[in-house]
């Protein structure tokens, strides 16, 4: 079954790319074991969509111009609500129409607070990943993230396979569906656990992670009740660098030991993503048809 849909999702793209698919590879920005260049994101209606933004600016900045329209994507949006970064995390639709009901003192409204059918067209990480949507039981800012329970990775395509009963709640699985939407490819996206989480010696580990940041991608870092984005690693240690969507550098903790604790959050799993290599120009037109119909099949959370 998992084999037939890799066939599937591939269908769209194998059609109608030539020899020109031929892509230059993402470089490795790596300074002193951090990836040099990493954005530091204010939270922007959901600690998720906003580490993945995060993550995704980082791509932006290096080679992946169309991750986010309008513009480069910023390194910071500390003191700058207006940042080009904010709308593909949560635009003004997605916060009109799912992330509402808000009270002056009691801040979040839990439940029922969602328009009966979105007015707007999904356009944004917070949409796609189900962010604040009550139909899947997401309170204001909240975001699920499933897990196989023995430690191995579960893959954005594992989620496919079980249903869309899992896919259109899954965090991970809407960004891959953003990406799509952007026009870019997924070479693997998956969340597994820890080592050693679930008193299991299996999972993913620290070597693991500086592997990532050496190959210059940045990692999710997921703790109980919180995801940061994990931009590097102190030699040496078993220290990691994290930008909490809290605060600028030097305000916040901005470490952590691996598999410890943040800010009392119990350091439990990570989310993987490495994206496909950058077409050629002539190619971009026919990989966006591809990712269109790729999607159209899939997932169809416009209709809740």
């Amino acid at each position: 079954m998992k084999e037939a849909i890799r066939l599937l999702c591939a269908a769209g793209i194998v059609l109608f790319i030539s020899s020109s698919i031929i892509a230059c590879q993402i470089d490795s920005y790596i300074s002193g074991n951090v990836l040099a260049d990493a954005g530091n994101y204010d939270w922007w209606y959901g600690c998720s969509p906003t580490s993945v933004g995060m993550l995704l600016g980082w791509y932006d900045r290096n080679g992946y111009s169309n991750l986010i329209p309008g513009g480069v994507a910023e390194t910071s949006t500390f003191g700058n609500p207006s940042a080009i970064v904010n709308n593909i995390i949560a635009s003004s639709g997605h916060i009109r129409d799912f992330y509402s009901g808000l009270d002056p003192v009691e801040g979040y409204k839990i439940k029922d607070d969602d328009v009966v059918s979105p007015l707007h067209s999904f356009d944004c990480l917070a949409d796609f990943m189900g962010t604040s949507q009550d139909v899947y039981g997401n309170s204001n800012g909240s975001t699920v993230f499933y897990f196989y329970s023995d430690n191995s990775p579960l893959s954005y395509l594992d989620i496919y396979s079980a249903g869309p009963d899992y896919y259109n709640s899954c965090g991970m699985y809407g960004i891959a569906e953003y990406i799509e939407f952007a026009g870019y490819q997924v070479t693997q996206l998956y969340n597994q656990y820890i080592s050693g989480y679930n008193i299991k010696s299996s999972g993913f580990t620290y070597e693991q992670y500086k592997a990532e940041i050496d190959a210059g991608r940045g990692v999710l870092i997921q703790v109980k009740g919180h995801t940061m984005y994990g931009y590097g690693y102190i030699d040496g240690t078993d220290t990691i660098r994290v930008y909490d969507t809290w605060g600028p550098e030097g305000e916040n903790p901005g470490t952590m030991t691996w598999g410890g604790s943040y800010a009392g959050m119990e350091h439990y799993g990570v989310t993987v993503l490495e994206l496909a290599a950058v077409p050629e120009p002539a190619s971009i037109i026919v990989m966006a048809l591809g990712s269109l119909i790729f999607l159209r099949n899939k997932k169809r959370k416009f209709a809740i």
